[in-house]
């Protein structure tokens, strides 16, 4: 959802004036989007399936009549989408109407969605160069991931960031964090290795997931150890400000974020993802030397902390990794889909 945010905000700012979202109302987007001032259509969508059964395609037939008579009212010139089966009917529609469309595709290894959705795009930009070799003739241009620019306001220096936190400067942080739900198996290993990671003068910032706040209650915070159960804009910049390194699964957005803030990390993807596109997404950052990548059933908190002090040991290495990521990475991004949506917009 933020990276959709992202590239309208980045729109808006080359001067389009007629922006308009469409997502489910009880979805993130009907949560975000209308709070932030923009226009909201809502729209009801189903999971694609490989074989879609008679109820899924009359679903899905209900979803592009929707579409249809909100791509009239509004009449865009490019139906910008950046995956997931909530945009599929949307892009049918748009195809229907012989319309121009641009999509995104985040992660290394694309979305069912995306691939379905490709046969009628114009353009596709990608995050990952080699993700290209999945949408066929379509062309791909490799753009980066669009990253919320209320984030990067909060890169601040890593003195002040660990003063903002409770932090001591002096000594080591590691960042925990598993996405915006948290992730339970890595809330279980760091809750395991604090006393391992305190007795080597190790600090800890963890993001437990909203969901696991009244769990986490009974845990003390004080100094040396800081959980939060939902982070905004400006504690999770402050976190990934005062990291040393970052313990996290691998979904494309915190990876993208680790990586713009220059920082190395300790990636254990999460196992059940959609053709495993966590474990590719964190080996893209393996590959440029900027991350240790672990299977979740190869690793126990023993050999995780082993892991994570050896590194934390040793400030040339973090400080190569981190570079390696901050390299990779693209700040630009939104403008770069921007440039894209533009010249298809352009084109007859």
């Amino acid at each position: 959802m933020f990276p959709a945010v992202s590239i309208a905000e980045a729109l808006r700012d080359a001067g389009v004036t007629d922006i308009a979202f469409a997502g489910r109302e009880d979805g993130l987007e009907g949560r975000v989007v209308p709070p932030l001032g923009w226009r909201f259509f809502a729209i009801q969508a189903l999971p694609l399936r490989r074989s879609l059964a008679p109820a899924a395609i009359g679903a899905l037939l209900r979803t592009v009549h929707t579409a249809h008579r909100i791509l009239r009212e509004f009449a865009p010139d490019v139906v910008v989408a950046t995956g997931g089966y909530v945009a599929a009917g949307v892009v049918l529609a748009q195809a229907l109407r012989r319309g121009k469309i641009v999509l995104h595709e985040q992660n290394a290894i694309p979305g069912r969605a995306n691939r379905w959705m490709a046969r009628w795009a114009r353009r596709v930009c990608i995050t990952f160069e080699s993700t290209a070799r999945y949408f066929g003739r379509t062309p791909c241009v490799h753009t980066g991931l669009p990253v919320r620019k209320e984030l990067l306001r909060w890169r601040v220096e890593r003195r002040y960031a660990c003063e903002a936190l409770g932090m001591n400067p002096a000594e080591r942080v590691l960042f925990v964090i598993g996405g915006s739900q948290g992730a339970r198996t890595l809330n279980g290993w760091t809750i395991e290795m604090l006393p391992n990671l305190h007795g080597m003068g190790v600090q800890v910032v963890h993001q437990v997931g909203e969901r696991n706040t009244q769990e986490f209650e009974r845990y003390p915070q004080g100094t040396g150890y800081r959980w939060f159960g939902f982070m905004d804009a400006q504690t999770l910049g402050q976190a990934l400000s005062a990291a040393d390194l970052v313990l996290s699964r691998a979904g494309a957005s915190t990876l993208n974020e680790i990586a713009l803030f220059g920082k190395a990390a300790v990636f254990v993807p999460y196992p059940y993802a959609y053709a495993d596109h966590q474990w590719y997404n964190a080996q893209e950052l393996a590959r440029l030397g900027g991350a240790v990548v672990f299977r979740e059933n190869e690793l126990d908190s023993q050999r995780l902390a082993k892991t994570l002090l050896e590194l934390l040991g040793d400030e040339r290495k973090l400080r190569e990794m981190g570079e390696a990521n901050r390299r990779w990475s693209r700040e630009d991004a939104a403008e770069r889909v921007v440039q894209q949506v533009m010249e298809v917009a352009a084109q007859p």
